[in-house]
C-alpha cells in the first residue's frame, strides 16, 4: 500500500519539477524589450487617433479614396504617398506633417487589427507602437521615413503584412 502512494507522490513532484525546468527554458527563450511601459497614457491615444483621423480625412478630401483602417487601406495610402510624390516636390514641413499624419494611421492601422498603444518611448522622438500582448514594439514613423526614401522602391502593404507576421510569430512564442 505505501510503495503505489510512493510511487504517485514521486510522480507528481517530478512533474511539477519538469514543469518549471520547461517553464523557465520559455521565458528565457523569448527576448523582452529593453523598456516596458508601465502606464497608458490617454492623451497620447487620443492624440494619435486625432492624427490617423487627420490622414484618412486629407486623404479622401485629396484624393477621394478611403482609409478604412484595414490592412487593405494601407496599400491605399502607399499609392496615395506614390501619387503626392510624383506630382510635387514637397517643403520640409509639409514632408514632417505627412510623416506624422501618415504615421499615425498606420500605426492606428495596426492596433486596431492587431493589438498594441501608443507609447512614448525615451529614445525616439516620436511615439511607438508597443503591444504588451505580444511584447512587440515597432516605430510606424520609421517605416514611413523609408517609404519617403525610397518611393516607388518600398511597399507599405508588404511592410505592413511583415510586422504581423513578425507580431504572430512573437505571439506564438510567448504561448509555447
Amino acid at each position: 500500500m505505501i510503495l503505489p502512494v510512493f510511487i504517485i507522490l514521486l510522480i507528481l513532484i517530478l512533474g511539477v519539477f519538469i514543469y518549471f525546468i520547461v517553464d523557465a527554458k520559455k521565458t528565457k527563450t523569448v527576448e523582452t524589450p529593453p523598456y516596458i511601459p508601465n502606464f497608458q497614457d490617454e492623451q497620447l491615444q487620443k492624440k494619435m487617433l486625432r492624427e490617423a483621423q487627420t490622414c484618412a480625412e486629407s486623404v479622401m478630401t485629396t484624393f477621394d479614396k478611403m482609409l478604412d483602417y484595414t490592412e487593405k487601406s494601407i496599400k491605399t495610402l502607399d499609392d496615395v504617398i506614390n501619387e503626392l510624390y510624383s506630382k510635387k516636390d514637397l517643403g520640409t514641413d509639409i514632408q514632417e506633417r505627412i510623416l506624422v499624419t501618415y504615421g499615425a494611421y498606420f500605426g492606428q492601422t495596426f492596433i486596431n487589427n492587431m493589438s498594441g498603444i501608443w507609447f512614448q518611448h525615451p529614445n525616439f522622438n516620436l511615439p511607438i507602437v508597443f503591444s504588451p500582448k505580444a511584447l512587440f514594439e515597432f516605430s510606424p514613423f520609421e517605416i514611413l521615413k523609408d517609404k519617403f526614401r525610397l518611393l516607388d522602391k518600398y511597399d507599405l502593404s508588404i511592410a505592413y503584412h511583415d510586422l504581423v507576421t513578425q507580431y504572430r510569430r512573437r505571439l506564438n512564442e510567448l504561448r509555447t
